[in-house]
């Protein structure tokens, strides 16, 4: 006996808008707490809190000097020497900042210092004048 094969039709349904991927991406901000949770006494060991507190709400954070000085290195790459808190000095040459941190490069050395622990920092070129005033 012969079978007999029935003939399949396939139709094309019409696509069905969904909410699947379509090459755009939306930003999703997660709700967060208060500001008062930050404030918490737990977190008060984390090294990154002052960071996270600010005091300041609503008034600039500066006058964008410190923003103009650092750009200013990072194009010139002139090398710097920062001296820490603590009195050790690093020389390199400024990569990368942000509102915390200064990123040196020493050579093949990456150093991220936090802004916190620096006393202050100059030129290297500054510190040895050829020409010195005073003597």
């Amino acid at each position: 006996m012969p079978v007999k094969r029935a003939r399949m039709e396939t139709k094309i349904a019409p696509r069905v808008e969904d909410n699947t991927f379509n090459g755009t991406r939306k930003l999703v901000r997660p709700t967060l707490p208060p500001i008062e949770r930050r404030r918490d006494p737990v977190h008060t060991e984390d090294p990154l809190t002052h960071a996270m507190i600010s005091d300041t709400h609503g008034t600039p954070e500066s006058s964008h000097a410190e923003a103009f000085y650092f750009q200013k290195q990072m194009q010139q790459q002139t090398e710097m020497t920062v001296v820490l808190e603590d009195g050790e000095q690093l020389h390199g040459i400024i990569q990368w900042y942000d509102r915390c941190t200064v990123k040196l490069r020493a050579g093949r050395a990456r150093i991220l210092v936090y802004k916190a622990a620096i006393k202050y920092l100059y030129k290297t070129s500054d510190a040895h004048p050829a020409n010195s005033v005073m003597k």
